[in-house]
């Protein structure tokens, strides 16, 4: 794939490329990372399947709509309870964010997997596509997300608003319009009716809500929804909602048209230049987790060794620091939680955020003893890197330190096929009644292009009796 070189308006060259884009175009190491960033957005589903919020949001869905006519039931993969595309895609996506695991993008700070993955398997399940045509859709939906997450990020962050749902509902609007077969013009009107629906703000960053769980799957419905009604002819959107006059470049990032002179597509897509996560918990403490995890482990420290914690971090991961860790949503985001459970387990994981944990007074002291301050330039390298620096004071008086630029997971610094792989089967195992967890990742990766998606949901992604 080599980059669009027209002088076209960027929404039209994201258009042209959600149309023609295509897995198998890939270099075979970028078809390789393109394909692990789909599959570990179906191991999130997978894993945040049997969270409350998904079941609440298919039991409002029942309430207020009835059920779902057979031929348009498509199942929640990991639960297998079905909805309308609609629906499921919301439930989907908001499955994939429930547990802070799901991938991102650094320099558009946002996160593409749970809305474009959720919303390409909703429709290509309901459309009857193929697993290729699926993955596809998949890249598509990447590209138009993470460049205009790029675009935005940082002026749009710092007017208030939250980037996976501005982003996101691009993303699930071009990945569902490619399944729906619509050509350059509809699409890119897709586009522009999926816009009026973009949105999303940081309030529950100082409000206490938990409504972040919620973004992608706004960002999901509202684009699979965008997609069908341009399909439908139920609306036309406007051509350039991104770079146009009263676009959303300017609209949420107060940016001119100038910035939307970018490529599209090209040997590295959005796809591959996106992170996957280690631990399931704010990117923005990745590399301060990272760095305490190495000292941790090279000198065998438990948390009583530790007298205190010091990290200096970049801006974006300051909102962080203030937050407190009575809930599983806001301790997944509290910069000093996060660093005390490192400091005493050597790592974060799942089990670290049950309330056992979050009350454990050891926990709360060595969270009291972290000090975190902004470093001018790490805040610079922000966002070609996520950097930080930790200094560890033990209580023997010893002195130790550690850096980390680019934390597991990111395109620098790929996973292992190993690491994903346990990751993958954690996920999976989460899922309730799910046939041969361990097993499932071979199984998806030696399936065929053209194996219609809803044999793969059928046989491989919900419960059987």
């Amino acid at each position: 794939m080599t980059p669009e070189a027209s002088p076209q308006g960027l929404t039209r060259r994201l258009a042209a490329f959600a149309t023609t884009a295509r897995l198998a175009d890939l270099e075979p190491s970028a078809r390789r990372v393109a394909t692990r960033q789909a599959l570990d957005g179906i191991a999130c589903i997978l894993a945040g399947s049997a969270t409350p919020r998904v079941a609440a949001s298919l039991s409002l869905a029942e309430t207020l709509d009835g059920r779902v006519a057979a031929e348009n039931a498509v199942p929640v993969v990991g639960l297998g309870l079905r909805a309308g595309p609609l629906v499921a895609a919301y439930a989907m996506a908001a499955a994939c964010h429930a547990l802070e695991y799901d991938d991102g993008n650094r320099e558009g700070s946002v996160h593409p997997g749970a809305a474009v993955v959720s919303a390409a398997l909703a429709v290509g399940y309901h459309r009857g596509a193929t697993l290729g045509e699926t993955f596809d859709a998949i890249v598509a939906g990447y590209e138009a997300c993470v460049v205009t997450a790029e675009v935005m990020n940082p002026s749009a962050m710092r007017r208030g608003f939250q980037l996976t749902p501005v982003a996101g509902v691009l993303g699930a609007a071009a990945a569902a319009g490619r399944l729906l077969g619509l050509a350059e013009d509809p699409l890119e009107r897709a586009l522009g009716i999926a816009g009026s629906a973009s949105s999303g703000t940081f309030a529950y960053l100082a409000g206490g809500g938990d409504v972040k769980k919620l973004h992608p799957a706004h960002a999901a419905r509202s684009g699979v929804h965008a997609a069908y009604a341009a399909a439908r002819g139920l609306a036309v959107g406007p051509r350039g909602v991104l770079e146009g006059p009263g676009g959303l470049i300017h609209a949420f990032a107060g940016l001119g048209p100038e910035v939307a002179r970018r490529a599209v597509g090209g040997d590295r897509p959005a796809i591959c230049r996106s992170y996957l996560k280690p631990y399931p918990c704010c990117r923005h403490v990745h590399s301060a987790v990272d760095a305490l995890a190495g000292l941790v482990a090279s000198h065998a420290l438990r948390g009583e060794d530790v007298e205190r914690i010091e990290v200096e971090t970049y801006a974006a991961a300051m909102a962080h620091v203030p937050l407190p860790w009575d809930t599983l949503e806001i301790a997944q985001l509290s910069f000093p939680y996060l660093m005390a459970v490192t400091a005493a387990h050597g790592t974060v994981a799942l089990a670290h955020f049950d309330a056992r944990h979050r009350e454990d007074a050891a926990l709360a002291a060595l969270a009291g003893r972290t000090i975190i301050r902004e470093a001018e330039d790490l805040s610079a390298a922000y966002p070609a890197e996520s950097p930080a620096r930790v200094r560890l004071v033990t209580t023997d008086g010893r002195v130790l330190e550690a850096a980390s630029r680019h934390p597991p997971g990111a395109p620098e610094a790929p996973m292992s096929d190993a690491a994903f792989a346990t990751k993958f089967a954690e996920c999976a195992r989460l899922a309730p009644r799910l046939a041969d967890p361990d097993g499932l990742l071979g199984r998806l990766e030696s399936a065929a292009w053209e194996t219609p998606l809803r044999r793969v949901v059928d046989e491989h992604l919900i419960p059987h009796p």
